[in-house]
Formats: C-alpha cells, sequence, structure tokens
C-alpha cells in the first residue's frame, strides 16, 4: 500500500470510532437534558374576572313640568352648578293666569251665590217656624243653599289649583349637582299631557361614579358583594382606576342567546376625569393573596422525560416542619408508578401496587446534584402563571420547570467536537 491509502484507512477508522463513541455507547448522563430549576418566590397572586360597562352617576334626576306651555327663560346651561331650589327655566305664565283669572271670577260668584241662598233659607226657616211658610218650601231652599254651597267650595278648589298650576311656571332644581343635558331652548313648546316631558337631567354628584358591568352567566357565580375592582377607560390609558363591587342585579339579560347579568361597581372620581357614557374595562378580583409562596405552573406540570436519574426512596430528604409539609403520609408521597432503585442511574417504572402511598395533590420536581427528586405539595389559587404553594416549599427552595432537549445538546456537542470542523488554530 502507497501512503494516500494508509492515511484514507486512518481517517476512515478515526470518523467509525467517534460515531461509535458519541452515538453507539453513549453515558447514561448524556440521554437526557439538563434540567432547568427557579426558586420559589414571594407573589401576589390573584384570580380575575373580565368585563366591559359603562360610567353613570350615582344619582340622576330627570326634571320635567307638569303644565303645558312655551319656554320663555333658560337661567342654566350644560354643566351648570345648580342648587336646591334654584330656579332653572321658566314657562309663559300669561295662558295660566287667565285660567286663574277665571277661576277667581266664578269663584266670586258662586259665593254671592250661596250667599243669596243662605239668607232665603234663614227667612223661610223663620217663616215656617210660625207656620206661615210650608214644610216644602223650607226643604227647597235648604236644597238650594247646600248646592250653592258645594258650587262655591269646588270653585274655591279651582282657584287653588290655577294657582298651582302657574306656579309650576317656575322650574326650580330639586337637587344640589350639574346640569348633565338640556332638552329645550327658549320659545320651544311643551306639552304634558299623560306624563311630564324631561326639561333636564341633573346629576347629584359627579365625584361618586358606578359601573354597570355585564358579567357572563359562567362567571357570576364567583362574583361577591365588596369585592375589588380594578378598570380602565379609553380617555386615560396609563391610568388604572379603583373600584368595589355593591350590587349583583338578579335581573338576566339576554342577547344572541348569552345571558349576562348586571353588575353595580362603584368608583371614586375625585379629580371628575370620569365622565358619563365612558366604556370602562373591569378586571374583578374575586380571590387575592399577597406574599404568597409561589412557583412557576410550569413546575407542577413538568414531569421528569425517560432515562432521567432519579433519587432513590430512601435517599430522597424529607423536609423538616418549619416547610409546612403535612405529617400525613397518606395524603403526600411518590409519583403514582415511582418507586425506588434509582441508585444514581434513571429511575425503574413499576405498575403501582396496594402497598405504594397514594397522593392527593399536586407534586414538584427538585434537581438534587443531577437527580431528579420529587417533593409533594399543597396548592392554592393560581393566575395561570404562578400557583400558590400552601404546602411543602419554603422560600430556599428551587422547583424544576422545564428540561432542556438532549438531542439538541448532542448535536451542538457533536458539531464542535466533529473532525471535519477546522480546529481553532493554537497561539504560538
Amino acid at each position: 500500500m502507497n501512503k494516500k491509502k494508509w492515511i484514507i484507512i486512518i481517517l476512515t477508522l478515526a470518523v467509525v470510532a467517534f460515531v461509535v463513541i458519541r452515538f453507539v455507547l453513549p453515558s447514561k448522563s448524556a440521554e437526557v437534558g439538563v434540567m432547568v430549576s427557579e426558586k420559589v418566590e414571594l407573589a401576589t397572586i390573584r384570580t380575575t374576572i373580565s368585563s366591559t360597562g359603562t360610567l353613570s352617576p350615582v344619582d340622576t334626576v330627570d326634571v320635567g313640568t307638569q303644565v303645558s306651555g312655551d319656554i320663555s327663560k333658560i337661567y342654566v346651561d350644560f354643566n351648570s352648578k345648580v342648587k336646591k331650589g334654584q330656579v332653572i327655566a321658566e314657562l309663559d305664565r300669561s295662558k295660566l293666569q287667565a285660567t286663574l283669572y277665571q277661576a277667581q271670577v266664578t269663584a266670586a260668584s258662586a259665593k254671592v251665590d250661596y250667599e243669596h241662598k243662605l239668607s232665603v233659607y234663614e227667612r223661610t226657616k223663620k217663616l215656617a217656624e210660625t207656620n206661615s211658610a210650608s214644610a216644602v218650601d223650607l226643604e227647597t231652599t235648604e236644597y238650594e243653599m247646600n248646592s250653592a254651597k258645594l258650587a262655591m267650595e269646588k270653585s274655591n278648589s279651582e282657584v287653588e289649583q290655577a294657582k298651582l298650576n302657574l306656579s309650576y311656571c317656575i322650574i326650580k332644581s330639586p337637587i344640589d349637582g350639574i346640569v348633565l343635558e338640556r332638552s329645550v331652548d327658549v320659545g320651544q313648546t311643551v306639552a304634558a299631557s299623560m306624563s311630564a316631558p324631561t326639561l333636564f337631567i341633573l346629576a347629584k354628584d359627579l365625584t361618586k361614579m358606578r359601573v354597570m358591568a355585564d358579567v357572563d352567566e359562567a362567571d357570576i357565580g364567583a362574583v361577591k358583594k365588596g369585592q375589588k375592582v380594578e378598570f380602565a377607560v379609553d380617555a386615560y390609558q396609563n391610568d388604572t382606576f379603583k373600584g368595589q363591587v355593591v350590587d349583583v342585579r338578579l335581573n338576566p339579560t339576554v342577547t344572541s342567546n348569552v345571558v349576562t347579568y348586571s353588575v353595580v361597581i362603584s368608583a371614586d372620581n375625585p379629580d371628575l376625569k370620569l365622565f358619563p357614557g365612558m366604556t370602562a374595562t373591569c378586571t374583578i378580583i374575586t380571590e387575592e393573596v399577597t406574599d404568597a409562596i409561589s412557583v412557576p405552573v410550569a413546575a407542577i406540570k413538568f414531569t421528569p422525560a425517560d432515562g432521567t436519574p432519579m433519587m432513590d426512596m430512601k435517599d430522597m430528604p424529607r423536609p423538616d416542619s418549619t416547610k409546612t409539609v403535612p405529617k400525613d403520609d397518606d395524603d403526600f408521597g411518590p409519583p403514582p408508578g415511582l418507586m425506588g432503585g434509582g441508585g444514581g442511574q434513571g429511575g425503574v417504572k413499576k405498575k403501582s401496587s396496594s402497598s405504594s402511598p397514594k397522593i392527593s395533590g399536586s407534586n414538584v420536581w427538585m434537581n438534587m446534584s443531577g437527580k431528579a427528586a420529587f417533593r409533594p405539595v399543597k396548592t392554592g389559587i393560581s393566575d395561570g402563571v404562578s400557583v400558590q404553594i400552601l404546602k411543602g416549599l419554603s422560600l430556599e427552595d428551587s422547583v424544576v420547570v422545564r428540561q432542556e432537549d438532549a438531542t439538541i445538546a448532542k448535536t451542538e456537542t457533536a458539531e464542535a467536537s466533529s473532525p471535519f470542523m477546522p480546529s481553532p488554530k493554537k497561539k504560538k
């Protein structure tokens, strides 16, 4: 053989040896990826319900009129502040004053008629005592006197009604507040027939607002009076406003077969930033725990890959009482199917038997010198990112949240050590 053939044979043997060492006879530790851990932390965990609603003042009053007529004067406009009893508008009085004058004339005529009938009755009564007048004449005059009296009283009531209607021409504010809406202008005719037409809408106090939020029927069961609420409006996208649930209305609203319920949320508005009619995007906090011992949700869902070295059951450290682990071993134990026999090698999975302890709760995994060790825990609420740990862990612990892909790690190692890749030149 010449020198060129020997070089080819040597290179071929080197490649075969590399493949056998790297891929045919891999070590146990190279078959699985590295476990990545995160420390247990304190966090604020909350469960929430999202909804939308419309802002409105807590108290609003519609101001109308009980009489018909033309608007002669208006003293307030939009956003005007008013006091209780303040005159805000007037109707034309001429027609009602004429009605009052007619009623007064009719009442005066009825009074004169009554006085005449009364004098006639008294004379007839005296004559009847001396038998100068018959009983029939006495009854007739008495009847006429009573009828005249009733007519006079009716006329007097009509006068009082005419005066009252005339007073209705003066429109006064029933509350201290602010004018939200003005529906009429000077010269406009308003007709009060079956119902009083609305002239103004007044808000009592705009520093106290409320949100009428629509909550889906699937979420309404978790909403309770007194729960905290955070909401935002499009006008102030960087601001978050606070509120509180004050009422859950029982009357449902059905729209396109979707059932919602109205939740009343109170909110303070000291800066008057919130306007009536704004759309509020609400977050109702149904549960909240501050300074909760928590782990990522990924730690609860993590399961070691096949071939991961497992810590032997007898070598697993039992957390002390300071970590608030339940003492009842019937409630906490190894994951189903996990038995002893780690011995530094991959754990052997067997079928669970009646002798193996049962677990009611969740488990997390911990990295003990490269070996996976389970830890039973009792979980609380979760916000989808973190999970509250009630028992089983402390702030000094770390839990495994994921395991890197071993195939990628081996590929990167193989590429780094490939004989066909040029090696970096050594510095002289």
